[in-house]
């Protein structure tokens, strides 16, 4: 095979796109992974940090990418040898820890819709009820 044939087959199976700065690799099974930003505008974050890490976000390591994905590395500072681009350190966690996390916001939540139904129900007067219309829109993304 030629190198022209290569390049011909290589195009056939990929269409092109414009370049994404934060391209990540596919997410290991059982593992969702985000972004998490160390610096902003040249100033570091250490708080954004510190918080992501306490909530179980760890960094991804390079060794388990897969050859074919080629990754940016910090080569110097404290995030060296970590997948990331322009103040920006890919990170995973356990989908199991995901579900936990989700779980707790979710709980917290529904509280405190239960305690603003309970407050409404207490300042409601005789002959003049409160109407409330229950409704919600979850969106994702650029909707």
């Amino acid at each position: 095979m030629t190198t022209k044939e290569t390049r011909d087959e290589l195009s056939r199976k990929k269409a092109w796109r414009p370049p994404s700065l934060l391209e990540a690799p596919p997410a290991r099974p059982g593992y969702k992974q985000r972004w998490v930003a160390t610096s902003i505008l040249g100033q570091d974050n250490p708080t954004n940090w510190a918080k992501r890490m306490r909530e179980g976000w760890q960094p991804r390591d390079p060794k388990t990418v897969s050859k074919d994905f080629a990754v940016a590395t910090i080569e110097h500072g404290k995030f060296a040898g970590y997948i990331g681009v322009e103040g920006m350190v890919l990170c995973e966690m356990p989908e199991e820890l995901i579900s936990q996390r989700n779980e707790y916001y979710a709980n917290k939540t529904r509280n405190q819709e239960l305690a603003v139904e309970h407050d409404l129900h207490r300042s409601e007067q005789p002959g003049n009820p409160i109407q409330r219309e229950h409704r919600s829109k979850t969106t994702v993304g650029g909707e």
